[in-house]
Protein backbone atom coordinates (compact mmCIF):
# COMPACT_ATOMS: atom_id res chain seq x y z
CA UNK A 1 0.00 0.00 0.00
CA UNK A 2 2.85 2.38 1.13
CA UNK A 3 4.59 1.90 -2.39
CA UNK A 4 1.71 2.42 -4.41
CA UNK A 5 1.03 5.71 -2.93
CA UNK A 6 4.65 6.73 -3.22
CA UNK A 7 4.15 5.53 -6.86
CA UNK A 8 1.49 7.94 -7.21
CA UNK A 9 3.45 10.69 -5.50
CA UNK A 10 6.04 10.13 -7.79
CA UNK A 11 4.28 10.32 -10.73
CA UNK A 12 2.05 13.33 -9.69
CA UNK A 13 5.23 15.18 -9.18
CA UNK A 14 6.76 14.01 -12.56
CA UNK A 15 3.40 15.53 -14.15
CA UNK A 16 3.59 18.73 -12.39
CA UNK A 17 7.15 19.32 -13.66
CA UNK A 18 6.55 18.34 -17.62
CA UNK A 19 3.02 20.62 -17.17
CA UNK A 20 5.53 23.38 -16.16
CA UNK A 21 8.22 22.81 -18.99
CA UNK A 22 5.61 22.64 -21.56
CA UNK A 23 3.92 25.99 -20.18
CA UNK A 24 7.32 27.51 -20.87
CA UNK A 25 7.96 29.49 -24.08
CA UNK A 26 10.24 27.90 -26.19
CA UNK A 27 12.34 30.14 -28.69
CA UNK A 28 13.47 28.17 -31.67
CA UNK A 29 17.37 29.44 -31.94
CA UNK A 30 17.08 29.19 -36.01
CA UNK A 31 19.38 28.46 -38.59
CA UNK A 32 20.63 30.66 -41.20
CA UNK A 33 22.79 29.37 -44.57
CA UNK A 34 24.97 31.93 -45.77
CA UNK A 35 26.48 32.13 -49.27
CA UNK A 36 29.18 34.60 -50.63
CA UNK A 37 32.00 34.83 -53.42
CA UNK A 38 35.86 34.57 -51.77
CA UNK A 39 36.65 37.94 -51.68
CA UNK A 40 38.27 40.64 -49.03
CA UNK A 41 35.13 42.00 -47.89
CA UNK A 42 33.57 38.80 -47.07
CA UNK A 43 36.63 37.66 -45.18
CA UNK A 44 35.89 40.97 -43.39
CA UNK A 45 32.18 40.19 -42.27
CA UNK A 46 33.05 36.56 -41.53
CA UNK A 47 34.68 38.15 -38.42
CA UNK A 48 31.15 39.01 -36.79
CA UNK A 49 29.63 35.40 -37.75
CA UNK A 50 30.82 33.89 -33.85
CA UNK A 51 29.69 37.27 -32.39
CA UNK A 52 26.34 37.09 -33.66
CA UNK A 53 25.92 33.31 -32.92
CA UNK A 54 26.80 34.00 -29.44
CA UNK A 55 24.54 36.72 -28.78
CA UNK A 56 21.06 35.68 -30.89
CA UNK A 57 21.46 32.21 -30.17
CA UNK A 58 21.29 31.36 -34.12
CA UNK A 59 23.31 29.10 -36.33
CA UNK A 60 25.26 30.12 -39.10
CA UNK A 61 26.43 28.23 -41.68
CA UNK A 62 28.83 29.55 -44.87
CA UNK A 63 29.47 28.52 -48.09
CA UNK A 64 31.81 30.41 -50.22
CA UNK A 65 32.53 29.91 -54.26
CA UNK A 66 35.21 31.33 -56.36
CA UNK A 67 33.80 34.35 -58.15
CA UNK A 68 34.00 33.20 -61.39
CA UNK A 69 31.33 30.57 -60.62
CA UNK A 70 29.30 32.01 -58.29
CA UNK A 71 26.78 33.64 -60.02
CA UNK A 72 25.88 30.32 -62.58
CA UNK A 73 26.17 28.47 -59.11
CA UNK A 74 23.96 30.75 -57.56
CA UNK A 75 21.39 30.89 -60.69
CA UNK A 76 21.19 27.15 -60.49
CA UNK A 77 20.27 26.98 -57.35
CA UNK A 78 17.52 29.78 -57.78
CA UNK A 79 16.40 28.06 -60.98
CA UNK A 80 16.03 24.35 -59.13
CA UNK A 81 14.80 25.68 -56.53
CA UNK A 82 17.12 24.15 -54.35
CA UNK A 83 16.82 26.24 -51.69
CA UNK A 84 20.06 25.89 -50.38
CA UNK A 85 20.82 29.78 -49.59
CA UNK A 86 19.02 31.87 -46.91
CA UNK A 87 20.83 35.25 -47.10
CA UNK A 88 23.17 35.27 -50.61
CA UNK A 89 25.36 37.94 -50.07
CA UNK A 90 26.16 39.61 -53.85
CA UNK A 91 26.97 42.11 -56.15
CA UNK A 92 23.94 44.73 -57.05
CA UNK A 93 24.45 44.37 -60.85
CA UNK A 94 22.86 41.02 -59.89
CA UNK A 95 19.86 41.70 -57.49
CA UNK A 96 17.44 43.32 -60.80
CA UNK A 97 16.95 40.04 -62.51
CA UNK A 98 16.97 38.12 -59.35
CA UNK A 99 14.12 40.32 -58.05
CA UNK A 100 12.22 39.93 -61.01
CA UNK A 101 12.64 36.42 -61.31
CA UNK A 102 11.27 36.11 -58.02
CA UNK A 103 14.56 34.38 -56.31
CA UNK A 104 14.76 37.23 -53.56
CA UNK A 105 11.95 38.51 -51.43
CA UNK A 106 11.62 42.26 -50.60
CA UNK A 107 13.26 43.56 -47.13
CA UNK A 108 10.85 46.27 -46.65
CA UNK A 109 10.33 45.09 -43.00
CA UNK A 110 13.80 45.85 -42.40
CA UNK A 111 13.55 49.41 -43.72
CA UNK A 112 13.15 50.87 -40.51
CA UNK A 113 15.42 48.79 -38.33
CA UNK A 114 18.38 49.07 -40.15
CA UNK A 115 17.99 52.74 -40.80
CA UNK A 116 18.72 53.35 -44.19
CA UNK A 117 19.31 57.38 -44.22
CA UNK A 118 22.46 56.15 -43.23
CA UNK A 119 23.19 54.07 -46.35
CA UNK A 120 24.34 56.07 -49.63
CA UNK A 121 22.99 54.55 -52.86
CA UNK A 122 20.20 53.19 -50.94
CA UNK A 123 17.84 54.10 -53.47
CA UNK A 124 19.63 51.79 -56.67
CA UNK A 125 18.47 48.57 -54.13
CA UNK A 126 14.58 49.30 -54.71
CA UNK A 127 12.56 47.90 -57.30
CA UNK A 128 9.00 48.65 -57.62
CA UNK A 129 8.49 50.41 -54.37
CA UNK A 130 10.04 47.56 -51.89
CA UNK A 131 13.55 47.03 -50.88
CA UNK A 132 15.75 44.29 -51.84
CA UNK A 133 19.13 44.34 -50.96
CA UNK A 134 21.08 45.94 -48.09
CA UNK A 135 24.52 47.03 -48.87
CA UNK A 136 27.42 46.36 -46.95
CA UNK A 137 30.42 47.35 -49.47
CA UNK A 138 30.20 50.79 -51.01
CA UNK A 139 33.08 52.28 -53.20
CA UNK A 140 33.72 54.88 -56.26
CA UNK A 141 35.46 55.15 -59.22
CA UNK A 142 38.36 57.65 -59.03
CA UNK A 143 42.13 58.27 -58.98
CA UNK A 144 44.30 55.84 -56.14
CA UNK A 145 47.45 58.53 -56.29
CA UNK A 146 50.27 58.19 -54.68
CA UNK A 147 50.83 60.95 -52.05
CA UNK A 148 54.92 60.19 -51.77
CA UNK A 149 55.49 61.81 -54.92
CA UNK A 150 52.35 64.16 -55.21
CA UNK A 151 54.08 65.73 -51.57
CA UNK A 152 57.36 65.75 -52.49
CA UNK A 153 59.17 69.25 -53.22
CA UNK A 154 61.09 68.41 -55.85
CA UNK A 155 58.32 67.21 -57.88
CA UNK A 156 55.96 70.19 -56.89
CA UNK A 157 58.79 72.58 -57.60
CA UNK A 158 58.68 71.00 -61.10
CA UNK A 159 55.41 70.42 -61.59
CA UNK A 160 54.52 74.46 -61.10
CA UNK A 161 57.57 75.28 -63.18
CA UNK A 162 56.34 73.39 -66.28
CA UNK A 163 52.68 73.91 -65.58
CA UNK A 164 51.89 77.16 -63.80
CA UNK A 165 49.93 75.40 -61.06
CA UNK A 166 50.35 73.64 -58.12
CA UNK A 167 50.20 69.82 -57.71
CA UNK A 168 47.74 68.15 -56.07
CA UNK A 169 45.48 65.41 -56.44
CA UNK A 170 43.07 66.22 -59.68
CA UNK A 171 39.83 68.23 -59.88
CA UNK A 172 39.45 68.59 -63.27
CA UNK A 173 40.07 66.54 -66.11
CA UNK A 174 42.54 68.75 -67.61
CA UNK A 175 44.75 68.87 -64.47
CA UNK A 176 44.35 64.96 -64.27
CA UNK A 177 45.38 64.52 -67.93
CA UNK A 178 48.86 67.24 -67.08
CA UNK A 179 49.67 64.86 -64.03
CA UNK A 180 49.84 61.73 -65.95
CA UNK A 181 51.96 63.51 -68.27
CA UNK A 182 54.18 64.88 -65.84
CA UNK A 183 54.96 61.55 -63.94
CA UNK A 184 54.88 59.54 -67.14
CA UNK A 185 58.81 58.44 -67.25
CA UNK A 186 58.95 55.41 -68.48
CA UNK A 187 59.69 52.41 -68.65
CA UNK A 188 60.20 52.81 -64.53
CA UNK A 189 57.16 54.79 -63.98
CA UNK A 190 53.66 55.58 -65.99
CA UNK A 191 51.59 58.63 -65.13
CA UNK A 192 48.07 56.49 -64.50
CA UNK A 193 47.03 52.99 -64.90
CA UNK A 194 44.37 52.30 -66.71
CA UNK A 195 42.57 49.01 -67.79
CA UNK A 196 42.80 48.31 -71.87
CA UNK A 197 41.40 45.05 -71.98
CA UNK A 198 38.34 43.89 -73.87
CA UNK A 199 36.13 44.07 -71.14
CA UNK A 200 33.57 45.96 -68.45
CA UNK A 201 36.72 47.57 -67.12
CA UNK A 202 37.75 49.13 -70.33
CA UNK A 203 34.02 50.67 -70.64
CA UNK A 204 34.16 52.02 -67.03
CA UNK A 205 36.89 54.52 -68.34
CA UNK A 206 34.52 56.00 -70.99
CA UNK A 207 31.58 56.04 -68.12
CA UNK A 208 33.72 57.98 -65.93
CA UNK A 209 34.60 60.63 -68.31
CA UNK A 210 30.21 60.53 -69.84
CA UNK A 211 29.19 60.94 -66.41
CA UNK A 212 31.78 63.61 -65.58
CA UNK A 213 30.77 65.82 -68.80
CA UNK A 214 27.05 65.73 -68.05
CA UNK A 215 25.75 62.77 -69.98
CA UNK A 216 24.11 59.56 -69.51
CA UNK A 217 23.77 55.75 -70.72
CA UNK A 218 19.62 56.23 -71.00
CA UNK A 219 17.40 59.02 -70.77
CA UNK A 220 14.65 59.67 -69.12
CA UNK A 221 12.52 57.23 -72.07
CA UNK A 222 14.84 54.37 -71.41
CA UNK A 223 16.36 55.65 -74.94
CA UNK A 224 19.95 55.35 -75.33
CA UNK A 225 21.76 58.64 -74.61
CA UNK A 226 25.20 57.74 -75.01
CA UNK A 227 26.57 58.60 -78.78
CA UNK A 228 25.46 62.20 -78.12
CA UNK A 229 28.38 65.06 -78.56
CA UNK A 230 29.68 64.62 -75.12
CA UNK A 231 30.13 61.35 -75.41
CA UNK A 232 32.08 61.35 -78.49
CA UNK A 233 34.34 63.86 -76.47
CA UNK A 234 34.41 61.32 -73.10
CA UNK A 235 35.53 58.14 -75.84
CA UNK A 236 38.36 60.02 -77.47
CA UNK A 237 39.71 61.17 -73.99
CA UNK A 238 39.80 57.50 -72.69
CA UNK A 239 42.08 57.47 -75.90
CA UNK A 240 43.91 60.46 -75.01
CA UNK A 241 44.97 59.25 -71.31
CA UNK A 242 46.38 55.39 -73.02
CA UNK A 243 49.12 58.35 -73.98
CA UNK A 244 50.34 58.64 -70.52
CA UNK A 245 49.75 54.91 -69.72
CA UNK A 246 52.19 51.59 -69.64
CA UNK A 247 51.76 50.39 -73.33
CA UNK A 248 50.95 46.87 -72.06
CA UNK A 249 48.09 48.32 -70.07
CA UNK A 250 45.74 47.90 -73.29
CA UNK A 251 45.39 44.09 -72.20
CA UNK A 252 45.03 44.80 -68.04
CA UNK A 253 42.03 44.05 -66.29
CA UNK A 254 41.63 45.47 -62.51
CA UNK A 255 43.86 42.37 -61.25
CA UNK A 256 46.81 43.68 -63.69
CA UNK A 257 46.19 47.47 -63.62
CA UNK A 258 46.13 46.76 -59.16
CA UNK A 259 49.33 44.83 -59.45
CA UNK A 260 51.01 47.38 -61.52
CA UNK A 261 50.22 50.36 -59.01
CA UNK A 262 51.05 48.39 -55.85
CA UNK A 263 54.33 47.62 -56.98
CA UNK A 264 55.43 51.45 -57.77
CA UNK A 265 54.84 51.59 -61.23
CA UNK A 266 53.25 54.22 -61.41
CA UNK A 267 52.02 57.90 -60.03
CA UNK A 268 47.90 57.26 -60.30
CA UNK A 269 45.79 54.66 -61.18
CA UNK A 270 42.10 55.19 -62.27
CA UNK A 271 40.36 52.39 -60.51
CA UNK A 272 38.22 52.43 -57.59
CA UNK A 273 38.57 52.86 -53.90
CA UNK A 274 38.67 48.75 -52.95
CA UNK A 275 42.34 48.90 -54.44
CA UNK A 276 43.72 51.10 -51.88
CA UNK A 277 42.67 48.36 -49.22
CA UNK A 278 45.79 46.28 -51.62
CA UNK A 279 47.72 49.14 -51.75
CA UNK A 280 48.05 49.64 -48.31
CA UNK A 281 48.92 45.97 -47.41
CA UNK A 282 52.31 46.17 -45.67
CA UNK A 283 52.87 42.74 -46.62
CA UNK A 284 52.21 42.55 -50.35
CA UNK A 285 52.10 46.41 -51.50
CA UNK A 286 55.18 48.30 -52.44
CA UNK A 287 53.37 52.07 -51.79
CA UNK A 288 51.72 51.27 -48.29
CA UNK A 289 51.25 54.00 -46.51
CA UNK A 290 51.78 56.30 -49.08
CA UNK A 291 48.35 56.18 -51.16
CA UNK A 292 45.18 58.13 -50.92
CA UNK A 293 42.45 59.02 -53.28
CA UNK A 294 40.24 61.59 -55.04
CA UNK A 295 36.74 60.91 -56.67
CA UNK A 296 36.94 61.03 -60.81
CA UNK A 297 37.68 64.56 -61.92
CA UNK A 298 35.13 66.50 -63.84
CA UNK A 299 35.68 69.46 -66.18
CA UNK A 300 36.03 72.84 -64.82
CA UNK A 301 32.80 74.14 -65.40
CA UNK A 302 31.03 71.65 -63.61
CA UNK A 303 32.77 71.57 -60.15
CA UNK A 304 30.43 71.33 -57.29
CA UNK A 305 27.82 69.95 -59.47
CA UNK A 306 26.48 66.74 -57.98
CA UNK A 307 26.73 64.27 -61.06
CA UNK A 308 26.86 60.88 -61.20
CA UNK A 309 30.15 59.16 -60.55
CA UNK A 310 31.11 55.26 -60.68
CA UNK A 311 29.39 52.87 -57.49
CA UNK A 312 30.29 49.25 -56.78
CA UNK A 313 28.25 47.70 -53.95
CA UNK A 314 27.64 44.56 -52.49
CA UNK A 315 24.91 43.33 -50.08
CA UNK A 316 22.75 41.32 -48.71
CA UNK A 317 19.62 40.01 -49.69
CA UNK A 318 17.07 37.66 -48.79
CA UNK A 319 16.47 34.05 -50.67
CA UNK A 320 12.51 33.54 -51.83
CA UNK A 321 13.00 30.25 -50.30
CA UNK A 322 14.52 30.90 -46.80
CA UNK A 323 13.21 29.00 -44.30
CA UNK A 324 13.14 31.27 -41.52
CA UNK A 325 13.12 34.82 -42.63
CA UNK A 326 13.06 35.78 -39.24
CA UNK A 327 16.80 34.23 -37.66
CA UNK A 328 17.86 35.84 -41.87
CA UNK A 329 16.94 39.56 -40.90
CA UNK A 330 18.30 39.11 -37.77
CA UNK A 331 21.47 38.51 -38.94
CA UNK A 332 21.59 41.02 -41.82
CA UNK A 333 20.14 43.94 -39.59
CA UNK A 334 23.33 43.03 -37.57
CA UNK A 335 25.87 42.77 -39.93
CA UNK A 336 24.96 45.50 -41.55
CA UNK A 337 24.48 48.38 -38.12
CA UNK A 338 27.26 50.73 -37.87
CA UNK A 339 29.29 48.83 -35.24
CA UNK A 340 29.63 45.76 -36.41
CA UNK A 341 31.02 47.65 -40.15
CA UNK A 342 33.42 49.54 -38.02
CA UNK A 343 34.63 46.31 -36.50
CA UNK A 344 35.06 44.53 -39.68
CA UNK A 345 36.22 47.33 -41.45
CA UNK A 346 39.55 46.72 -40.59
CA UNK A 347 39.82 42.80 -41.73
CA UNK A 348 39.43 44.53 -45.33
CA UNK A 349 36.09 46.32 -46.01
CA UNK A 350 34.68 50.00 -46.99
CA UNK A 351 31.42 50.29 -44.65
CA UNK A 352 28.99 51.09 -46.32
CA UNK A 353 27.44 53.53 -43.84
CA UNK A 354 28.21 57.62 -43.49
CA UNK A 355 28.16 56.59 -39.89
CA UNK A 356 30.54 53.90 -39.99
CA UNK A 357 32.91 55.72 -42.82
CA UNK A 358 33.66 58.72 -40.00
CA UNK A 359 34.59 56.77 -37.16
CA UNK A 360 37.75 57.90 -35.86
CA UNK A 361 39.51 54.64 -35.34
CA UNK A 362 38.71 53.77 -38.36
CA UNK A 363 39.39 57.21 -39.96
CA UNK A 364 42.91 56.72 -38.51
CA UNK A 365 43.95 53.20 -39.63
CA UNK A 366 42.44 54.04 -43.40
CA UNK A 367 42.91 57.86 -44.00
CA UNK A 368 41.65 58.02 -47.85
CA UNK A 369 37.95 57.38 -45.93
CA UNK A 370 37.61 60.67 -45.62
CA UNK A 371 38.14 61.88 -48.97
CA UNK A 372 35.94 59.05 -49.61
CA UNK A 373 33.45 59.80 -47.86
CA UNK A 374 33.24 63.44 -49.45
CA UNK A 375 33.31 61.84 -52.76
CA UNK A 376 30.58 59.71 -52.09
CA UNK A 377 28.53 62.94 -50.62
CA UNK A 378 28.84 64.92 -53.72
CA UNK A 379 27.84 62.85 -55.75
CA UNK A 380 24.81 60.42 -57.23
CA UNK A 381 25.96 57.31 -56.83
CA UNK A 382 25.57 55.30 -60.37
CA UNK A 383 26.47 51.59 -60.97
CA UNK A 384 28.20 50.73 -63.92
CA UNK A 385 25.24 48.96 -65.63
CA UNK A 386 21.84 50.53 -65.60
CA UNK A 387 19.59 48.55 -62.85
CA UNK A 388 17.15 47.11 -64.81
CA UNK A 389 17.44 42.94 -66.03
CA UNK A 390 18.90 44.14 -69.11
CA UNK A 391 21.72 46.16 -67.60
CA UNK A 392 24.62 44.23 -68.03
CA UNK A 393 23.72 42.92 -71.61
CA UNK A 394 23.60 46.62 -72.76
CA UNK A 395 26.99 47.60 -71.58
CA UNK A 396 29.00 43.90 -72.41
CA UNK A 397 27.61 43.47 -75.35
CA UNK A 398 27.24 46.86 -77.07
CA UNK A 399 28.95 49.69 -75.03
CA UNK A 400 32.42 47.66 -74.50
CA UNK A 401 32.77 46.39 -77.94
CA UNK A 402 32.20 49.87 -79.26
CA UNK A 403 34.90 51.11 -76.90
CA UNK A 404 37.24 48.75 -77.65
CA UNK A 405 36.64 49.06 -81.68
CA UNK A 406 37.49 52.36 -81.26
CA UNK A 407 40.62 52.08 -79.20
CA UNK A 408 41.56 49.31 -82.16
CA UNK A 409 40.80 52.16 -84.58
CA UNK A 410 38.42 50.10 -86.62
CA UNK A 411 35.80 53.03 -86.16
CA UNK A 412 35.89 56.26 -85.00
CA UNK A 413 34.45 57.73 -81.96
CA UNK A 414 30.72 58.66 -83.66
CA UNK A 415 30.24 56.13 -85.29
CA UNK A 416 31.29 53.37 -82.72
CA UNK A 417 28.40 54.64 -80.25
CA UNK A 418 26.16 55.09 -82.79
CA UNK A 419 25.92 51.35 -83.74
CA UNK A 420 26.15 50.16 -80.30
CA UNK A 421 23.19 52.55 -79.78
CA UNK A 422 21.40 51.17 -82.53
CA UNK A 423 22.19 47.59 -80.73
CA UNK A 424 20.52 49.06 -77.45
CA UNK A 425 17.82 50.53 -79.00
CA UNK A 426 16.51 46.82 -80.18
CA UNK A 427 17.31 45.32 -76.94
CA UNK A 428 15.21 48.23 -75.24
CA UNK A 429 12.21 47.66 -77.49
CA UNK A 430 12.31 43.57 -77.11
CA UNK A 431 12.10 43.89 -73.45
CA UNK A 432 8.78 46.34 -73.13
CA UNK A 433 10.16 49.37 -72.40
CA UNK A 434 9.16 51.25 -75.59
CA UNK A 435 5.30 51.37 -76.52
Amino acid sequence: MKSSWSSRAVLAALAVFLMAVLATPVLAAGKVTLVSEYGIHTEAWKTEMKSFQEKSGIQLQLTQIPYANYFDQLTLNFTGRLGNYDVPYISSLWYPAFAKAGYITPLNDLVKAINISDIPGIQNYYQNGKLYMVPYMNELGGILYRKDLFEDPKEKAAFKKKYGYELKPPETLKQYRDIAEFFNRPPNLYGVTLMGKRSIFLATHFMNRLWAYGGELLDNQMRPAFNSAVGVKALEEVKEMFKYANPAARNYDFQEALTEFTMGRSAMAELWTTGLLYADDQAKSKVAGKVSFVGFPRPEENLGKKLPMLYISWGFTLAGTAKDKRAAEEWIKYVTSKDAEVRAAVHGNIPARFSALTDPKLQKKFPWLEPFRKAMQNCIPTPMVPLIPEGSALVNQYLVPAVADYMAGVADAKSALDKAADGVTQLMKSGGYYK
